[in-house]
């Protein structure tokens, strides 16, 4: 089912005005995958993917919980992912497992997904995903799928490794679900390149991806609903929501009607 938000879309898009701005976890894969959290506790030491697990049993009901308000959210995610962090590190999280691991787990494109991101790969649109997940598994999952095109920028949270390929930090400050922007992050030409471009296409499944651009003016804004109670709180802010059989790309695809 495709529902309209309560704003008006004033946004005409083509393949030479625009730039993507997307979330990985849930939008880019399909809403019964393994998120890269689940995956990444997978290539680390027995027990930790049990301690995860129990995390995202506690803290993912409030992450899609809008009653509760910002200030409780945002202390709340970042007790879960700061906690998800301290049991990377604890039972050894291993980027030399990560190959294994995804080709074998729970993860797979949201229908249609694939084929997005090949067309904006032939057609130079330049593509952003912005991700409170791990980077490395999403590029490793990305790179199983041929699908680590170069106009493709990822901002997530990547680990800092040891000489044995254990993570000991992280490159930069933590990515969570309530301070995910885009502002800040892009640099040298992938700065120019979304200048360039005057709208953008930005497609979550959380109403908090929606902070994700830098100009929501000029962004037509597609979320990905899974839960049907949250349509009200939606509809405030997408412009346009996917449930059901029409939560593909391929609906997307013909919306936009590029």
């Amino acid at each position: 089912m495709e529902i309209l938000g309560d704003k008006k879309i004033d946004i005409k898009l083509t393949k030479e005005n625009m730039c993507i701005l997307i979330d990985f976890d849930k939008t880019i894969t399909s809403f019964d995958s393994l998120d890269s959290w689940a995956i990444a506790g997978m290539t680390a030491k027995e027990g930790c993917s049990i301690e995860i697990d129990k995390l995202y049993e506690k803290y993912r009901p409030i992450e899609t919980n809008y009653n509760i308000s910002y200030e409780e959210k945002n202390k709340q995610m970042e007790i879960w992912y700061n906690s998800c962090m301290d049991l990377y590190y604890k039972y050894k999280f291993n980027k030399n497992k990560l190959k294994e691991v995804v080709r074998n787990a729970k993860i797979g494109f949201r229908k249609g997904a694939k084929e997005f991101l090949e067309f904006a790969y032939k057609n130079k649109i330049p593509v952003v995903i912005l991700s409170a997940g791990i980077g490395s598994v999403i590029k490793e999952f990305l790179s199983k799928e041929n699908c680590l095109f170069d106009n493709i920028f990822l901002i997530s949270n990547n680990f800092v490794f040891d000489e044995n390929g254990y993570a000991i930090g992280l490159e930069n400050s933590l990515i969570h679900t309530m301070n995910k922007c885009i502002k800040g992050h892009l640099k040298g030409k992938w700065k120019e390149e979304f200048q360039k471009r005057e709208y953008r296409l930005l497609l979550g499944d959380t109403i908090e991806d929606i902070n994700m651009t830098d100009n929501k003016e000029k962004t037509l804004k597609v979320g990905f609903l899974e839960n049907l109670e949250n349509e009200i709180a939606y509809k405030k802010e997408f412009d346009i929501i996917l449930t059901n059989e029409d939560a593909t790309f391929d609906k997307v695809r013909k919306i936009i009607n590029i």
